[in-house]
């Protein structure tokens, strides 16, 4: 939808201002830690050019994403535009007044027609597949919750049991390991390397999955709800038995064919080499940074599940009609007259269905029916929210920041001690240093300098999927509305009524209609959601309807107005047919006293009296001259 500038405003208020002011702060850092580093190249140039080039790179891409995360964050503080047709209706809009919607929509008008009449929410689907009600039991309420809630939801629960499959399977390989290389020839270098194998695998495995997370709010995730076979976790399964296995292969095919020399000289250089590899401390900070993540994300959804009071009924009003109006005034004023009237801040009601034969009941004893559902303009319902939900919605949010912005600077660090390493090589290589020598002073550094990259690599991984998991739940906005819906058949009579002294001598002649209808009239008042976004389509996102409230005062208020109206129709009908029979009465009466006059003159029992007779009478025109006629030529 296009925004719609109006002096009345809708009172949605920005709901990323605090996200976006963290991250503008995380911006204004990573900004000045590059342009400190772009600053140190004219020094370096005329000492050493390569530190120089790598400050360039370095540099340009803190301020690259300085810019975008201080760009993205002052948008989200910055004012929220969001126009008069905000937000996105829960179906086709096909009122005359509707503006070009492109939303998705999740509902249909029949949809919403049952979900007043059977008092039941399709939006709460039944989970598909074991795994998804195996999470539903984890989460008992998570089937009241949006779409994209339940999405996180089973994706927070699939890392977990993938993550826990993966440690079990590493726990049990490693004691397998133990068990197979004790008491054999090199099973001490056999339990350490295949040992070391498995935590560098463990490590990968577990940082793809937890640094891998799309956007929870993409259109995709808003309007399917994920499903996971079994064949995910029957992988994961297979693989924790299978790669232990080929990797103790691998390893005792390696050492039988080493040579007894080789056996003996890796192992004396094995002590060496375990100082360069930092995968317990990499492992520790994953599962730690894993844990806290999942922690947050269950605080938030368990929080969530708990706002809104959910219920699922819906007020109801059924009777009958007799009123001398056409069947067409029955949806004209409820839409336009009643309805309208229901209206808030003037803006105009949704119309899912508007649909009704009464143009063509123009014949006698015809039967007619029509629909019609409308929702009332959505306001903003400010749902009050726990002290957990906040808080952890806030340390998220911060914390998602501090790991990204310390990610980048553990990467900085790691960065920068790249050129010394490659120095130390070339000043080994040419003092021809032993093997000791090489792994004490060239090894074990890289190893540091690769765990530091890693791990800053790691923390902005788990920054980012914990800041798009707080973003969701930030991104949330509630609105409450009422929806009715109308149904109305019957039948419609046809009358003709003449004016004039009879049929026969009518001077017009008008169709009187009368309807005989019953009515079916249901609403609700209902707590809605949608997630908005930062941009142009802030609120251009599907809608899902959480609450259904019975509104008798509302239902009430629109049948009594209706039926006012038609009363008041009716009465100024009955009085139009009573003046005109009075008008039909009083002009019977004068032509009978005429009539009278004349046979009394041509008796010659009274004298005609025709200047008093002209005076009192009013002049005839020509239809009553031809009913006079007519009567005259009958006696």
């Amino acid at each position: 939808m296009a925004f719609e500038y109006g002096t009345q405003k809708l009172n949605i208020r920005n709901p990323f201002r605090f996200e976006g002011l963290v991250r503008s702060v995380r911006g204004l850092v990573l900004t000045a830690i590059g342009v400190y580093l772009l600053l140190q190249i004219q020094p370096l140039l005329s000492t050493d050019k390569t530190q120089a080039w790598v400050n360039l790179v370095i540099g340009g891409l803190f301020v690259i994403g300085g810019f975008k995360a201080l760009g993205i964050g002052l948008f989200q503080v910055m004012r929220f535009f969001v126009g008069r047709a905000a937000p996105a209706s829960l179906t086709g809009n096909v009122a005359r007044e509707a503006v070009q919607e492109k939303e998705p929509t999740l509902y249909t008008a029949r949809s919403i027609h049952n979900m007043l009449m059977s008092k039941s929410n399709p939006t709460f689907t039944e989970p598909q597949g074991w795994f998804a009600r195996a999470v539903h039991s984890v989460f008992p309420g998570l089937i009241v919750t949006p779409w994209p809630i339940r999405n996180i939801a089973k994706t927070l629960v699939m890392k977990i049991t993938r993550s826990l499959i993966a440690l079990c399977a590493f726990l049990i390989a490693s004691l397998v390991v133990v068990m197979v290389f004790s008491g054999t020839a090199g099973g001490e270098a056999g339990s350490v390397v295949v040992s070391l194998v498995f935590q560098i695998v463990l490590l990968v495995y577990l940082g793809l999955i937890w640094v891998k997370l799309g956007n929870p709010l993409t259109r995709q995730n808003m309007t399917k709800l994920h499903t996971y076979s079994s064949g995910g976790l029957a992988l994961v399964v297979i693989g924790a038995i299978v790669v232990p296995v080929l990797v103790a292969q691998g390893w005792i095919a390696l050492w039988t064919e080493l040579r007894p020399g080789s056996r003996a000289e890796f192992v004396e250089l094995l002590p060496l080499l375990e100082p360069v590899f930092y995968t317990g401390t990499l492992l520790t900070l994953t599962l730690v940074c894993a844990a806290v993540l999942a922690a947050i994300a269950v605080l938030m959804i368990r929080a969530r599940i708990r706002m809104v009071e959910i219920k699922t009924s819906s007020s109801e009003k059924n009777s009958s009609w007799r009123y001398d109006l056409h069947p067409r005034q029955i949806f004209t004023t409820l839409r336009d007259l009643v309805l309208m009237g229901k209206r808030e801040q003037e803006l105009p009601n949704r119309m899912y269905l508007d649909e009704n034969d009464t143009g063509q009941a123009n014949r006698d004893n015809e039967q007619f029916n029509g629909d019609l559902i409308t929702e009332i303009q959505p306001v903003v319902e400010d749902i009050p929210e726990s002290a957990v939900m906040r808080y952890s919605r806030i340390g998220g949010t911060v914390l998602a920041q501090i790991l990204m912005l310390l990610g980048a600077v553990l990467f900085w660090l790691g960065a920068q001690s790249v050129l010394p390493h490659v120095d130390t090589w070339h000043q080994l290589v040419s003092q021809s240093a032993n093997v000791e020598t090489v792994v004490s002073q060239l090894l074990v550094p890289i190893g540091a300098t690769a765990a530091t990259l890693l791990a800053g690599l790691l923390l902005m991984g788990f920054g980012r999927t914990l800041d798009r998991i707080c973003h969701m739940f930030w991104a949330e906005i509630f609105f409450r509305s009422k929806i009715f819906d109308f149904h109305c058949e019957g039948t419609v009579m046809r009358a003709t009524h003449f004016r004039g002294a009879d049929r026969h001598s009518a001077s017009s002649e008008q169709d009187v209609f009368t309807f005989d209808a019953t009515y079916f009239a249901l609403a609700a008042d209902t707590v809605s959601s949608t997630f908005a976004v930062s941009g142009q389509y802030n609120l251009e996102q599907p809608r899902y309807v959480l609450s259904m409230n019975p509104c008798d005062g509302f239902m009430n208020s629109v049948m009594g107005d209706l039926e006012d109206q038609f009363r008041h129709r009716n009465d100024e009908i009955q009085n139009e047919k009573r003046a005109d029979r009075e008008q039909r009465l009083d002009y019977i009466r004068q032509e009978q006293e005429a009539r009278r006059t004349g046979d009394m003159t041509a008796q010659g029992i009274v004298a005609p009296q025709q200047p008093a007779l002209e005076s009192e009478m009013v002049t005839p025109d020509a239809g009553r001259e031809k009913i006079a006629r007519w009567e005259g030529d009958s006696d």
